[in-house]
């Protein structure tokens, strides 16, 4: 008899990000082409990170970012909204309302490389 392994339904995938502006710095009195191009690139960056997992969905997400900027870590939220938006273009999550994503944590990290961010995608698979 063969024995297929049987997947885990709770899923962890995370991916690295650089340096994000602070919340501060994003919203003080940028143009939001500024704004935009920002969010293009970090979003287009974690892309390609979730590019190299096999396409998943989840009923519904937490996400667990790890930091280590120079900033308070109530101004990393924007790491969080370009990986929440990465995921759900990623098709990882139907959509970011509170019915799909209702929970998030910003943890500081000091092992992690200066200036940068581990976010982790938490949750259990759609059927």
């Amino acid at each position: 008899m063969i024995s297929i392994p049987i997947l885990p339904s709770v899923v962890d995938i995370s991916v690295n990000v650089g340096k994000v502006p602070s919340l501060n710095a994003f919203y003080a009195g940028k143009h939001w082409i500024v704004r935009q191009k920002a969010k293009n690139k970090f979003k287009s960056e974690i892309l390609d990170q979730l590019n190299q997992y096999d396409p998943i969905k989840l009923k519904s997400v937490t996400i667990r970012a790890e930091v280590n900027y120079r900033y308070d870590v109530d101004n990393c939220i924007m790491v969080v909204k370009f990986a929440m938006d990465a995921f759900k273009e990623w098709g990882g999550i139907d959509d970011d309302n509170p019915k799909h994503f209702n929970k998030l944590q910003i943890v500081y990290n000091e092992l992690l490389p200066k200036d940068s961010a581990k976010v982790f995608f938490i949750g259990e698979k759609k059927d």
